[in-house]
């Protein structure tokens, strides 16, 4: 009877083990492996809508400081959101500020024409970290598409080793950290989960000038502010997670707005005096409308 129940008991293990395989492989085959945070207004950065809004609240390390992952992004303890670009040339700011007990990092990153899919897990232990989580779970949230880390979102167009990218991420632009001194080097015996370089400031990771002619920004206490020069129409991808580690984490704030060249303002302003220009004048030629 006992070496029945035993076999009954390895049977059923077996069984269950089976099923978790057979569901991440389900996964594994679909995009969607993370999820899209909705926008307190329209995601369509347009003529109507300059300025698009979110907020939301986290934990401390969803960005870095997670002990878990090896201070590399942590999903679960992380939030998404997509936003449509429809100006072409404009300068764009994406700036998360959070309050007292949330020190905000994020990233940005380009995907042309299509909205983020999602990316799509691959299957256990196929791109997985030093520390044995597996994407996206944890995830290489500072470096260029096609490094470890990367290519569960990556665009089928990268390829690392045997992998291909599963998502549809063309670029990564740029990253931001507001907690002074951390200073993770991309190898060595305390690097990151995914041996990924995770500094404190703002940092320029964009590789062509395919979307953008340039990118700076600004660390203010519990601010970060990326700035995007000539932004290309399109679809970009922000993830927002903590930074530190002795925090209790909180409520953030997330703005992106669109600030025309200083080009574009003289033509509008240039296009303006004109219009009253020219209304004036119809007045004055109108001798039902001349001043007494």
């Amino acid at each position: 009877m006992i070496r029945k129940h035993v076999q009954s008991t390895a049977i059923a293990i077996q069984a269950s083990l089976i099923a978790i395989v057979a569901l991440f492989s389900t996964n594994a085959d679909a995009a969607g492996a993370v999820s899209i945070e909705s926008w307190s207004t329209s995601n369509h950065l347009d003529f109507a809508t300059s300025s698009i809004t979110a907020s939301g609240s986290l934990g401390p390390t969803g960005f870095t400081g997670n002990t878990l992952s090896k201070n590399s992004a942590y999903s679960p303890d992380g939030h998404w959101f997509t936003f449509m670009n429809h100006f072409d040339g404009y300068d764009v700011s994406v700036k998360v500020s959070g309050d007292a007990n949330f020190m905000p990092g994020f990233t940005v990153w380009a995907s042309g024409a299509q909205e983020f899919d999602g990316g799509t897990a691959f299957a256990l232990g196929v791109e997985q970290s030093k520390v044995g989580i597996d994407t996206p779970v944890s995830f290489n949230a500072t470096q260029k598409m096609g490094h470890d880390g990367t290519m569960w979102m990556a665009d089928g167009s990268f390829t690392k080793g045997p992998l291909t990218g599963q998502g549809n991420i063309l670029e990564t632009l740029g990253y931001a950290i507001t907690t002074p001194g951390i200073q993770i080097k991309a190898k060595g015996k305390n690097s990151a989960g995914w041996n990924e370089p995770i500094n404190s400031g703002v940092h320029d990771q964009s590789i062509t000038d395919t979307f953008e002619s340039g990118v700076t920004g600004i660390i203010s206490g519990n601010s970060a502010t990326l700035e995007f020069n000539d932004l290309a129409a399109g679809w970009y991808t922000v993830y927002i997670g903590g930074t530190n580690v002795t925090s209790t984490g909180g409520g953030y704030d997330l703005v992106v707005s669109a600030v025309p060249e200083a080009e574009t303002w003289a033509m509008l302003l240039a296009g303006l005096g004109l219009i009253g220009w020219r209304l004036r004048k119809q007045t004055f030629k109108d001798p039902g409308m001349m001043p007494a």
